[in-house]
C-alpha cells in the first residue's frame, strides 16, 4: 500500500486533484481509498464540526489535540485496516506541523511527539500544492468560510511559509508543485512523480 498526502492552504485544489489522480489510479486497475483530515471516520467527523464551526471558540491547544484525536481515528479504524493499492489523504500530519506548529506558533517538538505518540505512517509521497494566500482566497470567494479559514491573511502566510520549509527539510518524500498552473498541468507533474 502507497500512501500520498496532499497538502497546501485553501483554495489550492487539493481535492481536484486528489479525484483526477484517484480517477487515473482506478482506470490503471488499482484499488483507491481517499480520507480527509480532520474527518473520514465516525468520531473524526464529528471532531470535524466541533473544529470547523464557526460558532466554536477553541484555544489553539485544544485545536491542536481535537485534529490528533480525529488522526489517531483515522489511523486505527481505516490506514492500519486498509487492503488498498493507494491510499489519498487532503491533509496528514503535516498540516499540524504547519497549521497549529507554524500558524499557531504552538511548539512544534511537542507536535512531532505526538505524531509519533499516536504512529503516525509516513507518506511514501506529500504533495505541497503551493500558491499565495491572496489568490488562495480569491479562488474560494462563492465558500462559507469556516472557523479556520476565518484566521488572519498574516496567520495563513506563517502556513505557507512552514509548508514551504517542511517541503524543503523532506526532500526525500515531497514534491513541491506551482498549484496557480492549470489543472491538467498540475495533474500530470503528479502523474509523472508517482512509479506505478
Amino acid at each position: 500500500m502507497k500512501i500520498i498526502s496532499f497538502e497546501g492552504i485553501e483554495g489550492v485544489g487539493k481535492s481536484t486533484q486528489i479525484k483526477l489522480l484517484k480517477d487515473y489510479l482506478e482506470s490503471k486497475h488499482f484499488h483507491v481509498d481517499t480520507y480527509r483530515e480532520p474527518g473520514s471516520t465516525d468520531a473524526g467527523e464529528k471532531i470535524r464540526d466541533i473544529l470547523l464551526n464557526s460558532k466554536n471558540q477553541l484555544s489553539d491547544e485544544a485545536e491542536l489535540l481535537l485534529m490528533f484525536a480525529s488522526r489517531v481515528e483515522l489511523i486505527k479504524q481505516k490506514i492500519q485496516t486498509s487492503k488498498s493499492d493507494y491510499l489519498l489523504l487532503d491533509r496528514f500530519y503535516d498540516a499540524s506541523v504547519a497549521y497549529q506548529g507554524y500558524g499557531r506558533n504552538l511548539s512544534i517538538s511537542f507536535i512531532e511527539s505526538l505524531i509519533s505518540f499516536i504512529n503516525c505512517p509516513i507518506p511514501n509521497l506529500s504533495i505541497l500544492l503551493d500558491i499565495s494566500v491572496e489568490e488562495g482566497f480569491s479562488r474560494k470567494t462563492n465558500d462559507q468560510i469556516d472557523r479556520i479559514e476565518s484566521s488572519s491573511k498574516i496567520f495563513f502566510q506563517r502556513i505557507r511559509k512552514g509548508y514551504i520549509k517542511i517541503a524543503k527539510d523532506h526532500k526525500d518524500r515531497f514534491i513541491k508543485i506551482n498549484a496557480s498552473m492549470d489543472i491538467e498541468e498540475i495533474h500530470n507533474e503528479i502523474i509523472n512523480h508517482i512509479n506505478l
